[in-house]
């Protein structure tokens, strides 16, 4: 799912106007309109910053596909992320910490999921008592 869809069902799901959260994500309205269609693009930090102003796991966000790639032949690492690769041979730290924020991504959602889970198990037991 990309960034623009995600953000259009959570703002439906919270019956917000474009306005409102255009307001709440601290951009102007017609950024906003661009997101929910797809027409921008979103950078890491931004979607971190999302995530916590919407109250949802980073991982909404991100593709379900993470790869890392071996090495290439000038010795840089590449990360995927659905389709898009990222190579760098000077900034070897900050992909390692994109990497842990993903995977802190990921650990957050399982984390949910099983709450969720945990949840659903209790309400079906609840109403087989009935």
């Amino acid at each position: 799912m990309r960034i623009g869809t995600r953000l259009l069902a959570l703002r439906e799901d919270r019956k917000m106007s474009q306005a409102e959260m255009a307001d709440l994500l601290g951009v102007s309205a017609p950024t906003y309109s661009r997101l929910e269609r797809n027409e921008t693009s979103v950078d890491l930090e931004q979607i971190v910053h999302y995530s916590k102003i919407l109250k949802v796991p980073v991982q909404e966000f991100l593709p379900e596909t993470i790869t890392i790639n071996g090495s290439n032949h000038n010795g840089n690492i590449g990360l995927v992320i659905g389709t898009v690769n990222s190579y760098s041979d000077k900034d070897s730290q900050l992909q390692i910490e994109k990497l842990q924020l993903l995977l802190t991504a990921k650990d957050e959602k399982i984390a949910f999921l099983e709450t969720r889970i945990k949840d659903l198990e209790e309400l079906l037991a609840f109403y087989k008592q009935k």
